[in-house]
Parts: structure tokens; C-alpha cells; sequence
């Protein structure tokens, strides 16, 4: 998945009718969104699932860090939960990716 425009907005809020309805408002504007730990813990896949109705890709900004097997199990886990997303990703030892699923 590459969207046709590179640029996504980053969603930085904790408050979710927010992040819904910016989303909704940048439609054919940007490429997609981004949404980043504080968002997720706060209101998980249902949160996450709440932005992706807007229909633009999501970028999940975890910040995956940890040994490959740890971080791998952990984007498996949000493969079960989300849909359409781009996650970034470190292991020990080697360098930071945004993987597309």
C-alpha cells in the first residue's frame, strides 16, 4: 500500500470526537492520518477503528521497540485489531522501519 499522497496528518489528540471529525475533514486532502501511543492506550482498537471510518489509511505510531520476536508478536497483535495500517518498528540491533502489512 502507498497512498497517492505521501503526506499524513498527525491525529495528536487523547480526545477522540476530535481525532474522528479532523479525520473526516481531511479527506482528499492528505494521504491518511496518523495516530500514535497516547491515542491507542486511551482508547484502543475501538478508538483506532472509530478514525478508520473515515476511510483514509492510518498510520499507527507505536514505536514498536524491543527484541524481533517481542516486536513482531506485537504487530501481529494490531493486525488482528486494525485494518489498513503502517506501523513503526525497532528491534535490538537494528534500525527503525515502517512496515506496511
Amino acid at each position: 500500500m502507498t497512498p497517492d499522497n505521501p503526506v499524513f496528518c498527525a491525529l495528536d489528540t487523547t480526545d477522540l470526537g476530535r481525532a474522528e471529525t479532523l479525520a473526516r475533514s481531511l479527506q482528499g486532502s492528505v494521504g491518511g492520518v496518523k495516530i500514535g501511543m497516547e491515542f491507542f492506550n486511551a482508547h484502543g482498537p475501538a478508538g483506532y477503528r472509530a478514525v478508520a471510518a473515515a476511510g483514509l489509511p492510518i498510520f499507527l505510531d507505536l514505536k514498536l521497540h524491543d527484541i524481533p520476536n517481542t516486536v513482531a508478536g506485537g504487530i501481529r497483535a494490531q493486525e488482528s485489531n486494525t485494518v489498513n495500517f503502517m506501523v513503526t518498528a525497532s528491534s535490538a540491533g537494528s534500525g527503525m522501519a515502517i512496515i506496511y502489512p
